[in-house]
């Protein structure tokens, strides 16, 4: 226990040591974040390769182990090519981020060297060879699946840490609570590899937070993000080779909680929203708190609670059955839901409308799309503007439109226009139908709805050209009241397929028009001709 003891503060005391010196090397050499897109949350630039000082406080921790000569220390000479493995591993990923924050690296870069360096690991011994699933029980894993869960866990842990450093603090005490539940754990389980890592790592980012805390004097940068994130992977991956319990699922991904929420939602909703799953922005956990108007020191204070919470339930997994642990993750997985609502998220607030619709909404979405269908196939068939009209005006009636207006024909054809309004109007066939300018103009409205309130700005309009291959034959005017229910009408449905075949229809009754009345001159001319 002394040994526990001393090591945390000597980590301790190393990260408070190291850190500004660190901090005055970059400020000394302008190895600085600068503000310089919206994402950032900080308006002056800050050192950040405090990754560096983190690294560093770790080796330094661990050599004086070296000095010491008790049963922990001859048993983790027992393990020191484990030590030595991790230690190496992660001075890679260390090395990878310190070229990410000098000269960027993109997506693709990051995401191959830390396959290569998590494919080291799995090769030197580091990997995952079996699981325990809820309700399952214990389930041998090929080598195969071995190796790209071990690879997958590592990488996507290592990214997840660096997703969530968009705030001063957050990553690093998100790591603390991490640190410190997989510290439970192996004391629980007797690791002391992971038992020393843990302790020396929780130290370590008790002394940083001295500094990153908001207002934050150092960032831990990419370089501190992604080798704090692989190291606690790496060091699950160890604590896991001996646990044939929910340890191997259930408690690190509960222990790492809040950054695999974060990246898993911020990947679900980029895939949701058609975006690149890599590019960058102001809309993570944190990001959406300090929207609604929480400080940064708040919204760390809350997000630590959470790490804090997750970390707490974890540790009911170790020794727990498989429905113990299903239970839990179940109550997690519905609060989990409950708080993400609360953020409001869109594509949260558009998948809970679309459910809605579906669920409620469906019968009669369902009904009215029929009717424009029906409709559409009916104006397909129709001879005569009659014809149209009447499609129209049922289909209106059990729609969606508190008022409709068409206006049909061509400026320059006034006269056949006249003419066929004229004639159908002769054979009893059309009402409430005009020539207005030289246009066929035709209108419908409900029964409560008042002409004159046409003229405000309560109604938005959904205006549908009619033309075809020949021109344009007119278009017809669809009006809705602002703030009415959501309309259940696929608006798809009108402005392509109905649209169509009224256009269609259109084109096909004045053209007719026009041939007949080209066929009655012709015979007056060959009458003429003949006397």
């Amino acid at each position: 226990m002394k040994t526990y003891i001393l090591l945390f503060v000597i980590s301790l005391g190393a990260s408070l040591l190291l850190t500004p010196i660190v901090r005055r090397l970059c400020e000394r050499l302008k190895l600085l974040d600068e503000p310089h897109d919206e994402r950032r949350l900080h308006r002056k630039a800050i050192p950040r390769l405090g990754g560096i000082a983190i690294f560093l406080s770790i080796g330094l921790s661990l050599s004086a182990l070296l000095f010491v000569d008790n049963l922990l220390t001859r048993s983790l000479r027992e393990h020191g090519s484990q030590i030595r493995l991790i230690l190496l591993t992660t001075a890679l990923v260390l090395l990878l981020g310190i070229y990410d924050d000098l000269r960027g690296a993109n997506a693709r870069v990051k995401f191959v060297s830390l396959a290569l360096v998590a494919s080291l690991l799995y090769w030197a011994g580091g990997r995952v060879e079996a699981l325990s699933i809820p309700f399952v029980g214990s389930i041998h894993l090929p080598m195969w699946a071995g190796f790209c869960l071990t690879v997958v866990w590592t990488v996507g842990i290592s990214n997840a840490f660096n997703l969530i450093d968009g705030l001063d603090g957050l990553a690093a005490g998100a790591a603390l609570f991490s640190s410190l539940t997989l510290l439970i754990v192996s004391l629980l389980l007797g690791n002391p590899v992971v038992i020393v890592f843990a302790l020396v790592l929780s130290g370590t980012l008790v002394g940083f937070l001295r500094y990153n805390f908001n207002p934050a004097s150092i960032f831990l940068g990419d370089s501190g993000a992604l080798s704090i994130g692989f190291l606690l992977a790496a060091l699950s991956v160890t604590g896991a080779q001996k646990a044939s319990t929910a340890v191997v699922v259930a408690i690190p991904l509960l222990a790492f909680g809040l950054p695999v929420l974060d990246t898993g939602f911020t990947m679900a909703r980029r895939f949701i929203s058609r975006k690149p799953l890599f590019e960058g922005d102001r809309e993570h956990i944190h990001h959406m708190l300090v929207a609604r108007g929480w400080s940064q020191r708040r919204t760390a204070l809350a997000l630590y609670g959470a790490c804090a919470v997750l970390g707490l339930a974890s540790l009911l997994f170790v020794g727990g059955t498989g429905t113990v642990t299903g239970l839990v993750l179940f109550v997690l997985a519905f609060a989990t839901v409950i708080a993400v609502h609360h953020l409001r998220y869109h594509e949260v607030e558009e998948i809970k409308a679309g459910v809605i619709r579906n669920i409620t909404e469906r019968h009669a979405r369902l009904a009215n799309n029929i009717n424009v269908r029906r409709a559409s196939r009916a104006l397909s068939n129709a001879t005569c503007l009659a014809d149209i009209f009447s499609v129209i005006e049922r289909m209106l009636e059990a729609g969606e439109f508190d008022h409709a207006s068409v206006q049909l024909g061509r400026g320059g054809d006034v006269e056949r226009n006249e003419r066929a309004v004229a004639e159908e109007k002769r054979e009893g066939k059309l009402r409430g139908v005009e020539i207005r300018q030289g246009l066929i103009v035709w209108s419908w409205e409900r029964k409560s709805f008042i002409a004159e309130e046409l003229s405000s700005s309560r109604f938005w309009t959904l205006r549908l050209p009619l033309a075809t291959d020949k021109g344009g034959w007119g278009y017809i005017s669809l009006y809705r009241e602002i703030g009415s229910e959501a309309i259940l009408l696929d608006i798809n449905y009108l402005c392509d397929l109905f649209q169509r075949e009224l256009a269609s229809a259109s084109e096909r009754v004045l053209c007719s028009v026009k041939d007949e009345k080209i066929e009655t001159v012709a015979v007056g001319t060959v009458a003429g001709a003949a006397s």
